[in-house]
């Protein structure tokens, strides 16, 4: 993939803020344990969770997204809003630049954008990329690794599709309700 290549010997990045020390990352491998980290977790959410039919709502303002599974349990964790994929055009917009995202939910966002400018990864510091749905999927993957969460969702709406980041899921009830 055009992104997936080597950071420069001896570039500089001791000015810039990052949530790490400075440290020269190996892009390659970076996106490669991304990726497989992001399939890992997602087969274990979807054994554990059962969220592959469950209905989701994001609420920006409290930062959570909630599924409701069609056994009637509601799960609920933090949530980050990465970028939103159109498919229409192929393009990526990421949140921490989206005019719909909240202030509140672009932080995973601009973390990895932080992440790109210290690495030198132009798909990470664009506002908006032209890239395919699996190729949303790998940025949502290093996005997810940057900031340590706990798992990434790919949300359909009518229009573009909505990723983010999720934190610790938790399961609020195991009963229908009234039941």
């Amino acid at each position: 993939m055009r992104w997936m290549r080597r950071l420069m010997p001896g570039k500089d990045t001791s000015g810039v803020l990052s949530p790490w020390g400075g440290e020269q990352v190996d892009v390659d491998l970076y996106w490669a344990q991304a990726w497989a980290d992001l399939r890992i977790r997602q087969g274990e959410m979807a054994r554990r969770l059962k969220l592959t039919d469950a209905t989701w709502h994001v609420n920006q303002d409290a930062g959570l997204i909630e599924f409701q599974r069609a056994d009637g349990a509601l799960v609920r964790a933090p949530v980050q809003i990465i970028g939103s994929w159109n498919p229409k055009n192929e393009m990526f917009t990421w949140g921490w630049d989206h005019p719909s995202v909240h202030t509140r939910c672009r932080a995973d966002a601009e973390r990895t954008r932080w992440f790109g400018d210290a690495h030198d990864v132009r798909d990470l510091t664009a506002r908006q990329v032209r890239v395919s749905e699996a190729e949303a999927w790998r940025l949502t993957a290093v996005a997810m690794k940057v900031n340590a969460a706990q798992g990434a969702y790919r949300g359909p709406t009518e229009g573009p599709v909505v990723f983010m980041t999720m934190g610790d899921l938790k399961i609020l009830s195991e009963d229908p309700p009234g039941g």
